[in-house]
């Protein structure tokens, strides 16, 4: 339906000040031509009418006043009001409902609390999953089917902080790999570490038929401390059959200070890349690591699209756009086997070998 808007100006005509005699004969003359017209224009519409019925007619296109439109307005502005307050009432939170009336932006909060409306980058390749593929079980854990068939793969990441894992009983709940923190650099001093359980994890997964990949949390500031930490991993990992990739993890620090805070989005992708392709170069599968405010605020993702994407997004289902291989859908999973009570757990979208 074509809803054409017309709006019709009438001329605003000042009634002439002089005054002139009447002339009967031409008032009589011109309602007798107007009387014939309309009487030709009667005739005309009926003869028409008869002569052409197998003709389709021509619709009058409809016009829509200033007055109506103003009405749909405020109506539609109303049904969005009660529909907000309808689901706030209901529990859901503003992010949530900001996200569904703006389907064509990313939205988040950035670090001063305020609300970002990210456009969609056209050129970016764009992920095909569907939310109503997504399904959750009763102990939480999330699997993605296409045609009655699950294609995802259950993961978990782990550090010392998840304290022991028995990864025999992983295996038997269904875990297919763990990405394992092999080191970090300490966000304050710039300090290089060994995570002191990535070798007991690794051996442990291992013998347990669950495959491994490496992730490390970076805090480099410039592309020289950027190689320095992909060769510290590659020290760190050799000794492994590592199959599933080895991660730059860059992250905010809240509430804290922290030695990336400063970076520009040229600088951290710069940084991004220098770690990527050392690993690339040692013969490993290089991967990025962040949520939604890092991907989208704070790098520039056209620089990184040969790179795979790990995405930390805590939900029933993801919200990102562009393409990423595994999904991080919760921080507190609960396994059996995990002594610090809870662990992290995903789905990989593919099989690494």
């Amino acid at each position: 339906l074509e809803i054409r808007f017309c709006v019709i100006y009438h001329r605003n005509e000042e009634p002439m000040n002089d005054k002139k005699p009447v002339n009967i004969f031409a008032i009589t003359t011109i309602l007798l031509l107007i009387s014939t017209i309309i009487l030709g224009l009667i005739l005309g519409k009926l003869i028409i009418t008869r002569n052409n019925e197998a003709e389709p007619a021509v619709a009058e296109t409809p016009t829509i006043s200033e007055e109506d439109i103003r009405s749909l307005k405020a109506e539609e502005r109303e049904d969005i009001l009660s529909d907000m307050k309808l689901r706030l009432v209901n529990g859901e939170g503003s992010l949530s409902i900001f996200k569904s009336y703006f389907p064509d932006n990313i939205v988040y909060v950035n670090n001063k609390n305020n609300y970002v409306f990210a456009d969609i980058i056209p050129s970016l390749a764009k992920n095909t999953y569907k939310d109503k593929n997504f399904h959750q079980d009763d102990n939480g854990i999330i699997t993605y089917s296409e045609d009655g068939k699950v294609i995802t793969h259950m993961g978990i990441d782990a550090s010392r902080f998840q304290g022991s894992i028995d990864f025999k009983k992983l295996k038997d709940q269904g875990v297919e790999f763990a990405i394992l923190r092999c080191g970090f650099r300490s966000y304050g001093s710039g300090v290089l570490n060994t995570d002191s359980s990535f070798d007991t994890f690794a051996k442990n997964a291992i013998k347990n038929d669950i495959k491994i990949g490496a992730y490390f949390f970076s805090s480099a500031i410039t592309t020289q401390e950027a190689l320095e930490e992909a060769n510290y991993v590659l020290d760190i990992i050799k000794p492994y059959k590592i199959t599933y990739p080895v991660v730059i993890d860059f992250e905010e620090i809240a509430g804290d200070t922290y030695r990336q805070e400063n970076l520009s989005e040229k600088e951290l992708t710069d940084i991004i890349i220098t770690f990527c392709d050392t690993i690339e170069k040692a013969g490993y599968k290089p991967m990025i690591y962040s949520n939604l405010k890092g991907f989208v605020g704070r790098l520039d993702l056209t620089r990184l699209e040969k790179y795979e994407k790990w995405f930390a997004y805590y939900s029933d289902t993801p919200y990102f756009p562009y393409e990423f291989s595994i999904w991080q859908y919760t921080e507190s999973g609960k396994l059996d086997g995990v002594s610090g009570n809870t662990i992290d757990l995903n789905i990989s979208f593919k099989d690494y070998e």
